[in-house]
């Protein structure tokens, strides 16, 4: 469903990401995990257009794109296919959460307000905040916060979505409920390319996980090898370092 060959981007001299290359497939859970400053976030941010690549192609329900060439609207209609979750939640705080959901319909999708409105509703009732359609996002909690972020994307009906440690910005007590939340879009079949440093998200709700250093990605494969047979000597660093200060195992 999707495919992205050779994607580089420099920031000043800097090689942020060099010749990344992915295949997902519709249903697709792929989780990237990597040390900070790997590229893991300006590949995710590359796919959308949230960053311009100097290089890369793009192939999205069959239609092939030039990322550093592209036209205003092949921008738009990428962005349109593709929807992001950020960290840091990125809600408009003059909004209550049913509105922060409708400008992706109304603004971006051109959806008539009449039309949109029982969408957002229903995106809210799915991740459990029906009853908090009319709170700001100072009167939510960032669980919440980040649901509606969510929300805000699975009422777009996208073709895959973006998550951007999800999870990075909340409290500790606050990380489950998210987490169990992307995990029941994944058993829907919803294609979710995922940037975390969760290794039981990982482990248990991925089909594919890459591991990224330096720009690249160093090895990539289904979550049992990954884990327990890494191949590559620099993977087998990393996870010696993670897994054995991972302190939260969210509830399934």
């Amino acid at each position: 469903m999707i495919a992205l060959d050779g994607i580089e981007k420099k920031f000043s001299e800097k090689q942020v990401l060099d010749g990344v290359s992915l295949r997902v497939e519709k249903g697709d859970v792929v989780v990237i995990l990597g040390p900070s400053g790997s590229g893991k976030t300006t590949f995710l941010r590359c796919i959308n257009q949230l960053e311009k690549p100097d290089q890369g192609r793009l192939t999205l329900d069959e239609v092939h794109y030039d990322l550093a060439n592209l036209s205003a609207k092949d921008r738009l209609t990428i962005r349109q296919k593709t929807a992001f979750v950020f960290q840091n939640y990125s809600l408009f705080a003059n909004k209550t959460a049913l509105e922060n959901i409708l400008e992706g319909l109304v603004v971006a999708r051109k959806i008539p307000k009449a039309k949109a409105i029982p969408i957002a509703e229903a995106a809210l009732e799915r991740v459990g905040l029906a009853e908090h359609a009319a709170k700001y996002p100072h009167q939510l909690s960032g669980g919440q916060q980040q649901r509606v972020g969510i929300a805000r994307a699975i009422a777009v009906k996208p073709e895959v979505i973006l998550f951007d440690e999800p999870t990075s910005a909340l409290d500790p007590e606050l990380i489950g409920e998210v987490l169990s939340l992307m995990k029941s879009l994944a058993q829907e079949g919803i294609t979710m390319i995922v940037v975390t440093h969760e290794m039981g998200f990982a482990r248990d709700v991925a089909n594919h996980v890459i591991f990224m250093d330096g720009g690249k990605i160093v090895e990539e494969g289904h979550p049992k090898d990954f884990f327990t047979q890494p191949k590559e000597e620099r993977t087998r660093q990393f996870l010696a370092r993670i897994l054995p200060e991972l302190s939260l195992e969210y509830v399934l």
